[in-house]
């Protein structure tokens, strides 16, 4: 076995390609590049989208699936408009978006067998994310330091109680009991009316 497979990427606790990790160096390049400097809210996924369009600090355009949603929760209108423009706008909302996994799942894992089901990648993803909470929980109180925090994931409704305003020095921004659910059209909006009374405070 080579050391290449025992190293673990510092971003998802993954198992750690030369591909895989430099694909997350241009990711944390996108988004330092409009990390607000004070956060008002940070909007926290559970795991970083696959599809390049998704993220919502790729340059790629149209903005789809998960970026185009954050940027209707924003109020940041897509047309017409370039990546940098919306990215500005965005960050002027004071908002930053990362995500509790900062790569995208790898298919199958280190290791794991080639017929994956569904159940066991969620099942994988639920593990990864418990043994992610202490970091990403540390991250928030002493490095990005936001107003408010809002769980934007359903895979992480389950961890809800530890991101208590003791554990993360802020305020916890959940849709009810659950986290909120960007394809939900209720939730979205929900999400959209907590944002804009958070940026006219």
């Amino acid at each position: 076995m080579s050391s290449e497979k025992l190293i673990l990427c510092d971003g998802c606790g993954q198992a750690a390609s030369p591909e895989h990790i430099a694909r997350r160096l241009q990711r944390l390049e996108l988004t330092t590049r409009y990390r607000p400097i004070h956060i008002q809210t940070l909007l926290l996924g559970a795991v970083s989208p696959p599809i390049q369009s998704d993220f919502l600090y790729s340059p790629d355009l149209p903005p789809t699936g998960e970026a185009a949603r954050l940027f209707e929760a924003a109020s940041v209108s897509t047309q017409g408009k370039s990546a940098d423009t919306l990215h500005a706008e965005f960050q002027r909302r004071g908002l930053f978006v990362t995500h509790m996994l900062e790569c995208p799942l790898e298919p199958n894992g280190a290791g794991a067998p080639p017929n994956v089901t569904p159940r066991d990648s969620a099942t994988r993803l639920q593990m990864l994310l418990a043994a992610r909470i202490p970091a990403v929980l540390v991250r928030i109180r002493r490095s990005l330091k936001p107003r408010r925090v809002a769980l934007i994931s359903p895979a992480l409704t389950s961890f809800i109680d530890q991101f208590s305003t003791s554990q993360i020095g802020c305020e916890p921004l959940v849709d009810g009991h659950r986290s909120f659910e960007l394809e939900d059209t209720g939730a979205l909006a929900r999400l959209r009316a907590s944002l804009a009374a958070t940026v006219t405070r």
